[in-house]
């Protein structure tokens, strides 16, 4: 008996297996790389700098199919075919991948951003657009702004640059969640906490990290038999405590009659519209807070290798600050709809530097046809980013280019770029899955790109040599990051320092 019941879950995973290998046989699935079998092509499943690569379109067209361990994982690479799919279609694409170990055991589905489309994902995602809606952004242009002064601050005094960026986005994301008041540093302990949550679930979600998503019946093994579940479990209860702690100081205030803006606020204020018990709450406030943070620093270090690889970017954009805003004080954020060339910054940054390559990555949940092709139920579904935000298509031939100006007329004013879509690319997502921070992002990105360079040019260290690589990608989990550069911030003029301490003096 023993021996059958060790023998039951290896047969099964076999016959379940040539199932799905069988299916491929009789089914039209889009092309692919063969991989070996039954196992299929686990080694390129894994691997998002290979799948992320221009040359996979080259190579099997706007779409290609991989089976990893009989989990199909199907990589677009069109942006037709992309909205063709996850919004056209939104209703059997707007799924997220099970990740057993991090959506069952780390976050009990509690993560908003991995919440697969439910009943839980609709409450979830209720608040997190009206609370960040274009009727409530504004009450967050005070920190925005004295954040984005605070980060001026810090580089002319003291570089390196990703410390900074970091303590920045960290401080930005908790002001506008729960009203803290800024961070002083990237060695806070609510950032260290914050920023090591993000590394674990970067981890969790890493391709291959896990072997439980391959083989499902491993989550029944007993916690004291596996690590991994012993440790999601233990970190599931310290997050939660955590964002209920950060959750109930606001309730608390509120309770006392202070009621200042923040998403937990909004939350709190209109639970009971939105149904969510106070754990759901938590956890809520407390993704917006880890998704948003690590997206907004890597961005902003793109943009940094960019303005050094295009210096005449640099150049256009003083003209313009100069003009509208001039020297006697730092920009703000009423100055943006004045300054055209800064927004479309924002816009080519956020097209040319996908954070995560791949988005966050959605799955099928019925079984569907799309041009002859047949995709089955529980494939994993990778929009490819860098090959969709640089469509010459759509971006120009010089799509591979960082050029703000291809998002201005002939007036050099800011225009619609794609149909439908103000923002002018895809990086925040597509269908029922968009990201509902986005205005807060364009925001802080707008008043963070106008403030910085109305202060100070970027220069290339002395001791730096050879060219600046901005096309390798350094990936970890699904985030894409640049390969380490080093930089020198010179104020532009000398007062500026100066005028950026006095201007800060006006949010204290």
């Amino acid at each position: 008996m023993s021996l059958l019941l060790v023998a039951a879950p290896f047969v099964g995973l076999v016959l379940w297996l040539t199932a799905r290998l069988t299916q491929r046989a009789f089914r039209n699935l889009p092309p692919g790389p063969k991989g070996l079998p039954f196992i299929g092509d686990v080694q390129h499943a894994s691997d998002h700098g290979w799948l992320a690569s221009p040359r996979r379109r080259d190579d099997y067209g706007e779409l290609m199919y991989i089976s990893a361990l009989g989990q199909g994982i199907l990589v677009i690479n069109s942006q037709r075919v992309a909205v063709d799919l996850l919004e056209k279609r939104s209703n059997i694409y707007s799924d997220r991948p099970r990740y057993i170990s991090f959506n069952e055991f780390l976050t009990e589905n509690l993560s908003f951003v991995f919440t697969g489309y439910g009943d839980l994902w609709r409450r979830f995602r209720r608040p997190a657009v009206e609370g960040f809606s274009k009727s409530v952004v504004s009450d967050f242009y005070p920190i925005q702004s004295r954040e984005a002064i605070m980060l001026a601050l810090s580089l002319i005094k003291n570089p390196p640059m990703k410390k900074h960026f970091q303590r920045h986005a960290w401080s930005v994301i908790l002001s506008i969640n729960y009203h803290l008041p800024p961070v002083e540093s990237e060695d806070a302990p609510v950032v260290v906490e914050i920023i090591n949550q993000v590394q674990r679930v970067l981890h969790e979600i890493q391709p291959g990290a896990r072997l439980v998503e391959y083989f499902p019946w491993m989550k029944y093994i007993p916690s004291r038999f596996a690590k991994w579940k012993r440790d999601a479990q233990y970190w599931f209860i310290q997050d939660s405590l955590r964002y209920e702690r950060l959750l109930s100081k606001v309730a608390d205030d509120l309770a006392k009659g202070i009621d200042r803006p923040s998403f937990a606020a909004t939350v709190i204020k209109n639970q009971g519209k939105y149904r969510l018990s106070e754990r759901e709450q938590a956890w809520l406030v407390g993704n917006m807070l880890s998704a948003g943070g690590e997206t907004m620093s890597t961005t902003l270090h793109w943009w940094l290798l960019a303005l050094l690889a295009h210096p005449e970017v640099q150049s256009r954009a003083y003209a313009e600050l100069d003009e509208v805003v001039g020297c006697a004080h730092p920009p703000t954020l009423a100055d943006l709809p004045s300054l055209p060339y800064i927004r479309a910054m924002v816009k080519e940054a956020l097209r040319w530097s996908p954070t995560v390559p791949f988005g966050v990555p959605h799955a099928s949940s019925a079984d569907d046809w799309y041009e002859g092709m047949f995709i089955p139920k529980g494939t994993i579904i990778l929009p490819n980013m860098r090959v969709i935000n640089f469509d010459t298509a759509v971006f120009g031939a010089d799509s591979a280019r960082f050029n703000p100006a291809r998002y201005l007329d002939e007036k050099g004013q800011v225009k619609v770029l794609m149909e439908g879509r103000e923002e002018g690319h895809m990086t925040f997502g597509y269908g029922r899955r968009v990201c509902p921070g986005r205005l807060v992002a364009e925001g802080t990105l707008g008043i963070d790109f106008a403030t910085l360079l109305w202060a100070m040019r970027f220069e290339r260290s002395e001791a730096a040599e050879g060219e600046l690589d901005v096309n390798t990608l350094v990936h970890s989990g699904i985030g894409a990051y640049p390969v380490p550069f080093e930089c020198k911030a010179v104020p532009r003029f000398a007062d500026a320092e100066a005028l950026l301490k006095e201007a800060l003096d006006l949010y204290e």
